[in-house]
């Protein structure tokens, strides 16, 4: 699968939207006329605190919204695709020091259910976009975006803007009689 930016004029607009507005930019190449995306949806934004804490407070978020919208098949993979996300939005998102007026919630965390199928999006205020590269086999950092990318079915980043930008995953939830691993995830060309 290769990553994409989910890039279009309206995608500066909607990431600096308040609430959970610019995550529908991000997940407009995950859930396109898929079968899976069809039935109930829902919305939820967290502000996140740019220290270690926050992957704590992510995770609780993630596991507390995946419980209330009955897509526990999904709590794993789906705790630690947003960890690694978030982890990167720490390390390169934040790299420069902040502003002495800066947010002290410089992160977004979006979850977005469209039936089965669940987007994960992190805001952040840079505009680096990530780049999947080739870790040395000894390093012991530089597979998170590898892990994103084995776990989600498609993943890519919003436009970035002098605001930042929203890196994203999608993620669905396979009905039982497929359930048992990489079955329900499919490469989107």
């Amino acid at each position: 699968m290769t990553p994409r930016p989910a890039g279009s004029p309206t995608a500066a607009r909607l990431l600096d939207a308040p609430a959970g507005h610019w995550l529908t930019q991000v997940s407009q190449d995950a859930l396109r006329d898929d079968e899976r995306s069809r039935g109930p949806g829902g919305c939820a934004v967290r502000a996140l605190t740019g220290d270690q804490r926050a992957a704590g407070e992510a995770r609780r978020f993630t596991w507390s919204m995946l419980t209330y919208w009955e897509l526990t098949p999904l709590l794993d993979d789906a705790a630690l695709v947003v960890t690694e996300l978030l982890s990167n939005a720490l390390r390169h998102g934040l790299a420069r020091p902040p502003a002495r007026d800066a947010s002290p919630h410089p992160l977004r965390l979006g979850l977005l259910r469209r039936g089965a199928l669940v987007v994960c999006g992190v805001r952040d205020p840079s505009n680096r976009v990530p780049v999947l590269g080739t870790p040395d086999r000894l390093a012991e950092s530089g597979r998170g975006l590898h892990l994103v990318n084995c776990l989600s079915r498609a993943w890519g980043w919003t436009a970035p803007t002098a605001a930042g930008k929203a890196v994203w995953a999608a993620l669905t939830c396979s009905p039982p009689a497929v359930a048992g691993g990489a079955a329900g995830r499919e490469a989107v060309h």
